[in-house]
């Protein structure tokens, strides 16, 4: 470990992970999932949202384990790097770090456009440029003078975007018929969905990231990895079961949650409920902002990127890190041909994960543990089988994208250690 390592201020609890965990996987994709979920699988469909947030469970657990095995930032970044050498944990964390980049630039755009729905003047020109720029520029601010304050903020967020889903799911729940027994639906209808529904529990591994920041974070990271994917999956069963057992299921409606608002609380509800949406991109674009600009330090840390990327700011962040990814994704949001990439996203979070899992047990052997345990025999083939069916949804497109994020990742990685042994 590095002088310039030791400095970062270690700031952030088991609550401050749990609300980049829980920030991590509630994003925008759950408001508008309710109705498509129904469409396919009926009265079924909270089951689904259960059975793959117990399935994704498999993938927690093995990272849950992980973040046992260092207490350094980098994530999947770390774990590959110190079980397969230099280079691969290098192409984790590069092709992790670009596309998160390129996602977050499009995540700003989807909360400008619920933003516009509200306040229809912000939706072009230069009220449009100014969000945009405000909402990234005080992410970056916050971040860069202290972790501490990036869990204050992201803990206001986080109750200010739960309460409403809470009470929505409650009085939903409460409202709803008598459901009589649910339907198994057809495979063909389940594999239709199955895809969407997994991912809607993707992005708890940015908590692992700024290990570097964290208290104990040994302790702190696999109490909060579980307990932020269980949170999260009760949150999503309720909702879904609200839905799909009101008048408001099957009837089309472009923003279902909204619109089940509406139908219980009147404008007010749906009015609260847009706000919702975009308090939750809100603080999903903070908490992928937090982990993301942790990346390049990570590798700063090992050499493989310029030192001037993990330089320590008197508040103990990587200040440096932290301005070149908000300034990277602003210009990515204002540069509107890139949106097609943003779903290079899920496949290097893919990678990650295979990368990740594969290296469990070899980083318990250099840590003087049994390659594997109960835990890991039965949570690892699992989470192994599902992300890997998982990257096979995936088209010629997204891997193409990613080869060449890779391959300009390679050019530094080797100009890099040529002129650190020159």
């Amino acid at each position: 470990m590095n002088a310039e390592h030791s400095q970062y201020r270690r700031e952030m609890g088991t609550l401050g992970v749990l609300f980049i965990v829980v920030n991590g996987l509630i994003g925008a994709g759950i408001f508008g999932l309710p109705e498509v979920l129904h469409n396919a699988v009926g009265t079924f469909s909270p089951w689904l949202l259960l059975i793959g947030g117990v399935l994704v469970m498999s993938v927690v657990i093995c990272f849950s384990e992980l973040t046992k095995m260092t207490e350094q930032s980098g994530g999947p970044q770390r774990y590959v790097g110190d079980a397969f050498g230099l280079y691969p944990g290098f192409i984790v964390g590069w092709t992790f770090f670009a596309a998160r980049l390129i996602s977050q630039g499009a995540n700003v755009l989807v909360l400008v456009a619920y933003a516009g729905a509200l306040w229809p003047v912000v939706n072009e020109g230069t009220a449009k440029v100014m969000l945009i720029i405000g909402v990234l520029g005080g992410i970056t601010f916050v971040n860069v003078i202290g972790i501490k304050r990036v869990v204050i903020v992201l803990g206001t967020m986080t109750l200010f975007k739960l309460l409403p889903l809470v009470i929505l799911m409650l009085v939903g729940i409460g409202a709803a018929s008598v459901s009589g027994p649910v339907a198994l639906p057809q495979f063909s209808a389940v594999e239709g969905v199955a895809l969407a529904a997994l991912y809607a529990f993707v992005g708890f591994e940015n908590a692992t990231i700024p290990a570097g920041e964290t208290k104990d974070p040994k302790r702190a990271m696999p109490k909060a990895l579980l307990l932020g994917l269980a949170l999260v999956t009760l949150i999503y069963f309720g909702l879904q079961w609200a839905y799909s057992h009101s008048v408001v299921a099957g009837t089309g409606p472009e923003a279902p949650l909204t619109a089940l608002a509406g139908e219980y609380l009147g404008d007010i509800g749906a009015l609260l409920i847009a706000a919702t949406i975009v308090m939750s991109v809100l603080a999903n674009l903070t908490a992928g902002h937090t982990s993301a600009s942790r990346m390049p330090p990570a590798l700063a840390d090992d050499g493989l990127l310029p030192s001037w990327f993990n330089k320590v700011s008197r508040w103990g962040t990587p200040a440096n890190a932290i301005v070149f990814f908000g300034v990277g994704a602003m210009i990515l949001s204002l540069w509107d041909d890139f949106l097609a990439l943003a779903a290079v996203s899920t496949l290097a979070r893919l990678l990650a994960y295979i990368g990740s899992i594969m290296a469990l047990p070899r980083l318990r052997k250099h840590h003087g543990l049994p390659a594997l345990n109960m835990t890991i025999l039965l949570a690892a083939p699992v989470a192994l089988a599902l992300s890997l069916w998982a990257t096979t949804q995936t088209n010629a497109i997204h891997w193409q994208a990613l080869g060449g994020v890779a391959l300009v990742g390679s050019v530094l990685f080797f100009v890099a250690r040529k002129n650190r042994h020159g």
